[in-house]
Protein backbone atom coordinates (compact mmCIF):
# COMPACT_ATOMS: atom_id res chain seq x y z
CA UNK A 1 0.00 0.00 0.00
CA UNK A 2 3.40 2.15 0.25
CA UNK A 3 3.87 2.53 -3.25
CA UNK A 4 0.23 3.82 -3.78
CA UNK A 5 0.52 6.72 -1.12
CA UNK A 6 3.68 7.73 -2.56
CA UNK A 7 2.62 7.79 -5.95
CA UNK A 8 -1.11 9.74 -4.88
CA UNK A 9 1.00 12.38 -2.94
CA UNK A 10 3.63 12.97 -6.58
CA UNK A 11 0.17 13.52 -8.52
CA UNK A 12 -1.24 15.49 -5.95
CA UNK A 13 1.66 17.89 -5.97
CA UNK A 14 0.13 19.17 -9.51
CA UNK A 15 -3.21 21.13 -10.04
CA UNK A 16 -4.60 18.44 -12.59
CA UNK A 17 -2.28 15.72 -11.50
CA UNK A 18 -4.98 13.21 -10.95
CA UNK A 19 -6.25 13.73 -14.56
CA UNK A 20 -2.89 13.93 -15.70
CA UNK A 21 -2.05 10.81 -14.45
CA UNK A 22 -4.82 8.59 -15.67
CA UNK A 23 -4.34 9.85 -19.41
CA UNK A 24 -0.86 9.43 -19.71
CA UNK A 25 -1.08 5.75 -17.80
CA UNK A 26 -4.25 5.29 -20.31
CA UNK A 27 -1.97 6.14 -22.76
CA UNK A 28 1.04 3.83 -21.67
CA UNK A 29 -1.51 0.71 -21.52
CA UNK A 30 -2.80 1.18 -25.28
CA UNK A 31 1.08 1.43 -26.41
CA UNK A 32 2.22 -1.86 -24.49
CA UNK A 33 -0.92 -3.54 -25.70
CA UNK A 34 -0.55 -2.27 -29.32
CA UNK A 35 3.10 -3.47 -28.92
CA UNK A 36 2.08 -7.02 -27.60
CA UNK A 37 -0.40 -7.60 -30.49
CA UNK A 38 2.31 -6.22 -32.90
CA UNK A 39 4.69 -8.93 -31.84
CA UNK A 40 2.48 -11.82 -31.67
CA UNK A 41 1.35 -10.63 -35.16
CA UNK A 42 4.67 -10.38 -36.25
CA UNK A 43 5.39 -14.39 -35.18
CA UNK A 44 2.38 -15.94 -36.59
CA UNK A 45 3.38 -18.23 -39.58
CA UNK A 46 0.59 -16.33 -42.21
CA UNK A 47 2.00 -12.97 -41.22
CA UNK A 48 1.49 -10.68 -43.98
CA UNK A 49 3.87 -7.36 -42.30
CA UNK A 50 0.49 -5.73 -41.26
CA UNK A 51 0.34 -6.24 -37.86
CA UNK A 52 2.19 -3.34 -36.71
CA UNK A 53 0.02 -0.76 -37.98
CA UNK A 54 -1.93 -0.34 -35.32
CA UNK A 55 1.42 0.33 -33.34
CA UNK A 56 2.31 2.88 -35.70
CA UNK A 57 -0.88 4.19 -35.18
CA UNK A 58 -0.61 4.61 -31.84
CA UNK A 59 2.45 6.20 -31.46
CA UNK A 60 2.01 9.19 -34.33
CA UNK A 61 3.23 11.53 -34.68
CA UNK A 62 6.39 10.20 -32.92
CA UNK A 63 6.42 7.15 -35.42
CA UNK A 64 7.04 9.07 -38.29
CA UNK A 65 10.35 9.52 -37.33
CA UNK A 66 10.99 6.44 -36.65
CA UNK A 67 9.61 5.20 -39.71
CA UNK A 68 12.57 7.21 -41.40
CA UNK A 69 14.75 4.27 -40.62
CA UNK A 70 15.18 2.44 -43.56
CA UNK A 71 14.16 -1.47 -42.76
CA UNK A 72 17.33 -2.74 -44.15
CA UNK A 73 18.98 -1.18 -41.04
CA UNK A 74 17.57 -2.59 -38.36
CA UNK A 75 15.46 -5.68 -37.78
CA UNK A 76 12.08 -5.42 -37.46
CA UNK A 77 12.01 -5.99 -33.60
CA UNK A 78 14.14 -3.22 -33.14
CA UNK A 79 11.46 -1.25 -34.80
CA UNK A 80 8.57 -2.41 -32.63
CA UNK A 81 10.86 -1.48 -29.76
CA UNK A 82 11.59 2.12 -31.23
CA UNK A 83 8.07 2.47 -31.88
CA UNK A 84 6.73 1.67 -28.22
CA UNK A 85 9.77 3.90 -27.28
CA UNK A 86 7.92 6.85 -29.23
CA UNK A 87 4.77 6.11 -27.59
CA UNK A 88 6.15 6.20 -24.03
CA UNK A 89 7.82 9.34 -25.26
CA UNK A 90 4.62 10.95 -26.00
CA UNK A 91 3.17 9.82 -22.21
CA UNK A 92 5.83 11.34 -20.54
CA UNK A 93 4.44 14.48 -22.74
CA UNK A 94 1.01 14.29 -21.92
CA UNK A 95 1.73 14.20 -18.34
CA UNK A 96 4.07 16.87 -18.89
CA UNK A 97 1.75 19.28 -20.77
CA UNK A 98 -1.97 18.21 -19.07
CA UNK A 99 -0.29 18.37 -15.09
CA UNK A 100 -0.24 22.15 -15.00
CA UNK A 101 1.16 24.04 -12.06
CA UNK A 102 2.76 22.81 -9.15
CA UNK A 103 0.67 23.64 -6.47
CA UNK A 104 1.79 25.71 -3.24
CA UNK A 105 2.20 22.82 -0.43
CA UNK A 106 2.57 23.67 3.03
CA UNK A 107 5.90 22.78 4.73
CA UNK A 108 5.61 19.52 6.58
CA UNK A 109 5.49 19.40 10.22
CA UNK A 110 8.13 18.56 13.09
CA UNK A 111 7.30 16.16 15.36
Amino acid sequence: MRPVHGVARFVSRYRRGTLAFVVSGLYVLLVIAAHVFAEVGMRQPENQGLSAVMLILVTLPLSWLVMMIPAETIPASAHLLLLTAAGLVQASFLWWLLRGPRVAVPPARER
